[in-house]
């Protein structure tokens, strides 16, 4: 077969085509962007632990006194197993400590399912849907899907906004709000804020209510109520083990 021997400029315009046309195919890979579903900002990875201090009022109407309790808990994935629905499971130890000083003391064991489109979490034999996946700003779903406790409307309020708690801030988080009720006499709020690649970082939980016979409305609400707490977790750190 004779070989067709081509001029040299015809040569560079080919290779100039190819080249423009790699590089064409690339910008346009280059701009497929993977979705970002939200998966990081549920951790499963074996060791993974996160320590919170924990606030604790109890507002007792027998005694008129806030009781109040501080101590810290660590919770730890110390495992990993295929539970009977053939799901990977999380085995979350929770420690428990007075103050820095103390030694952890394993309180309880909860556990944790990751599944392509939820984050679910047992708690004390209780299992709460806590994300839904893909994340969507404003999503709403029933945390109590899985539970006997009554439907319970969770919103994703916050999606990849920066976060500030103490000596620590994060990047990117999400807030998710459990319960937002109020009136005069009684409030309910709780609500979640988790950090990419640590997990939870904050959790409020507060129900309060003014049990008084008389109310006395000149008063602000946070003064004059009297049953119910308010619980608050709050990260100090976190890491692999």
């Amino acid at each position: 077969m004779k070989r067709i021997k081509y001029p040299y400029y015809v040569i560079i315009i080919l290779l100039f085509a190819l080249s423009t046309g790699t590089n064409s195919c690339r910008k346009e890979i280059e701009k497929i962007k993977v979705p970002d579903i939200g998966y990081d900002y549920f951790p499963s990875q074996k060791g993974h632990y996160v320590i919170y201090d924990v606030d604790s009022l109890f507002y007792n109407d027998f005694t008129s006194t806030i009781d109040t309790f501080k101590f810290q808990v660590k919770e730890k994935i110390t495992d990993t197993f295929v539970d009977l629905e053939n799901r990977i499971t999380q085995r979350i130890e929770r420690f428990y400590r007075e103050n820095s000083n103390d030694n952890w003391v394993i309180k309880d064991v909860w556990y944790s399912n990751k599944t392509a489109n939820t984050a679910e979490r047992v708690e004390e034999n209780m299992r709460f849907v806590k994300i839904v996946f893909p994340l969507k700003k404003d999503n709403q779903w029933n945390g109590n899907r899985y539970n006997n406790l009554g439907e319970q409307n969770y919103k994703l309020l916050k999606i990849h906004e920066f976060f500030s708690l103490g000596l620590l801030s994060f990047d990117s988080t999400i807030t998710i709000r459990h319960a937002a009720d109020s009136n005069l006499i009684e409030k309910n709020i709780s609500y979640e804020i988790y950090a990419r690649n640590v997990g939870l970082v904050y959790k409020k939980n507060l129900q309060l209510a003014d049990r008084d016979t008389v109310v006395n409305y000149t008063l602000p609400f946070e003064e004059r109520a009297n049953s119910g707490f308010d619980l608050t977790y709050k990260a100090i750190s976190s890491g692999v083990e």
